[in-house]
């Protein structure tokens, strides 16, 4: 750990005192000899360095929650060889990727043990999630653990209750163990602030991990995890998936608890889901989740169960709309490959794709950065006075001038109204069962990039202001080298070298593009469902991934 002095300022000290406990808590058996140089991929070093027990790794390299759930209930597995292999693979993850935020590792153990003594007593499982490790991001309350969403001003105040979605998960069976890293603010598509520091790729350390729900993606990525809970507001839960190969739901608001979404501190609310290496263990949480009945204890929710029937392979050929570029900033062309390799695939099993006209994106962005960054930064501002703490460059919080008063933030509202009635109604007129295009319009960032960017996050923002269901899923990786960089653009391979900036934003995305960098990284795409379409982004998904089997791919 860094040392402190007198002149050290005292917000700088508390954050430093802050990650000794936070390492103090990790057990002495489990810390590293700090490896020099540290692995490129935390995956695979996991994998391969012997520092877990093959039965460690067998246990988390269940990547199928319903699976480990079953040898959970058939006794095959105890909650407690589960909960200790998954928290000795979080820890060393956190030392490798700076992932967590929060960790309690005995108390999780001491739940564990519990729930094999109710199981053994009483021959049934306590829930549909009995044993399931579920880590939350730091967002969340749980009982005795700070909240400090990166703020030093944070730090000291452990929650005195559980939130809705975290006594919903105990309910429900989980195991809480860990808390995940986010940006100061969350408003960034990167994980770094100053009282835990930087979150990188699970895959390649030299690259980030996403925002705002970064270290969960990371976590999840290098399966210290096999359900993670993140949040999202304009791609936070989408892109740490996309970036680590994983599925993230993004829920329509009052279908999964989270507090903020029935605040008024955004005019677009933020929404919690799931991130999970597999679309059964997504769905599985899903299910298991909201049978427990979280409208129950909070009155903003729908009263909405898991519809499995919805969420069915589909016997039928699907409409689904797509496109590569929203008129305002170009996708690099892994990220362009990979949503023509799922129409391909989807073409070729006989569903019926064409291209959706995006012309309306760039305004209703707009209108959606106009919404987020309505209090003009003022929230942050305090929290920065607090401690004296500076604010964290290259967010998207505003400034006094993006300020809206009563008035003007219910004009806004109604403005997104009159959108979400708009485009609901091209939706229906479209017949459409899906929509499909890129998360993002890059494949990874070096740390620290967003403080010199403009990054355009229109791809995944839109769908926070319609308040629509999307999943973002895995196709594969990128692969430079496959693509003729003298093709034509749109055509599935790239035009890139010859492409003109159209904006600042444009102009950053394509000089930041790094071939050599990025290749074998993660590619994926998003599922649009529509209003409440979560089951539908999965049945979609299941057919995307039937198509690509046939396809070979």
């Amino acid at each position: 750990m860094a040392s402190t002095n007198s002149t050290t300022p005292a917000w700088k000290k508390k954050a430093a005192s802050k990650r000794v406990a936070q390492f103090d808590s990790i057990p002495k058996e489990w810390r590293l000899s700090d490896p020099k140089p540290q692995p490129k991929n935390t995956y695979d070093f996991l994998q391969t360095s012997g520092l877990l027990t093959s039965s460690e790794l067998r246990i988390t390299e269940i990547i199928d929650a319903k699976a480990l759930l079953a040898q959970i209930a058939n006794g095959e597995l105890s909650a407690v060889a589960v909960t200790t292999a998954f928290s000795k693979r979080a820890a060393i993850a956190q030392q490798l990727i700076g992932c967590c935020t929060e960790m309690f590792f005995a108390e999780a153990i001491e739940t564990a043990a519990r729930l094999d003594e109710y199981l053994k007593k009483n021959g049934k499982t306590v829930g549909p999630l009995h044993g399931l490790p579920v880590s939350v991001k730091d967002v969340f309350s749980v009982t005795g653990q700070d909240t400090t969403v990166g703020w030093t001003c944070g730090i000291g105040q452990p929650a005195k209750a559980d939130d809705v979605l975290v006594s919903t998960l105990r309910k429900q069976g989980a195991v809480l163990y860990v808390k995940t890293n986010i940006p100061q603010s969350l408003m960034m598509s990167d994980s770094y602030n100053h009282v835990f520091k930087q979150s990188v790729n699970a895959f390649h350390r030299e690259l980030i991990s996403g925002g705002s729900s970064g270290g969960e993606g990371a976590l999840v990525g290098a399966l210290g995890s096999i359900v993670g809970i993140g949040t999202d507001i304009g791609g936070s839960i989408r892109i740490p998936a996309n970036l680590q190969g994983l599925y993230g739901l993004q829920p329509s608001t009052r279908r999964i608890p989270y507090e903020k979404s029935g605040s008024r501190e955004y005019i677009v609310p933020g929404v919690a889901g799931p991130m999970t290496t597999t679309l059964s263990s997504l769905e599985v949480f899903m299910d298991g989740f909201l049978a427990g009945q979280p409208w129950l204890f909070d009155p903003v929710l729908t009263p909405l169960p898991w519809r499995s029937e919805l969420a069915a392979l589909p016997k039928r050929p699907l409409k689904i709309g797509y496109y590569l570029d929203d008129g305002h900033v170009r996708v690099q062309p892994p990220c362009e490959a990979a949503v023509n390799k799922a129409l391909s695939a989807l073409r070729e099993a006989g569903h019926y794709v064409f291209h959706w006209e995006p012309s309306e994106h760039e305004y209703a962005c707009k209108l959606w950065e106009k919404a987020v960054m309505a209090d003009g930064g003022k929230r942050c501002q305090l929290l920065c006075e607090k401690e004296g703490e500076p604010l964290i460059q290259g967010m998207v919080v505003g400034t006094e001038k993006d300020r809206l008063d009563v008035d003007e933030g219910n004009a806004v509202a109604q403005e997104i109204r009159d959108y979400q009635k708009r485009y609901l109604q091209k939706w229906h007129d479209a017949g459409l069962d899906a929509l499909i295009m890129p998360v993002q319009p890059w494949v990874g960032f070096k740390p620290k990039t967003w403080v010199k960017s403009s990054q355009w996050v229109g791809y995944s923002s839109h769908w926070n202001l319609l308040d629509w269901a999307v999943l973002a899923a895995p196709i594969g990786v990128a692969e430079p080298e496959k693509i003729d960089v003298n093709a034509k653009p749109g055509d599935g391979r790239d035009a890139w070298a010859q492409h003109k900036p159209r904006n600042e934003s444009d102009r950053f995305n394509w000089e930041q593009y790094d071939p050599s960098l990025v290749a074998g990284m993660p590619v994926g795409i998003q599922i649009v469902g529509g209003k409440f379409g979560e089951e539908n982004a999965v049945a979609v998904a299941k057919a995307l991934e039937a198509a690509l089997r046939t396809s070979g791919e």
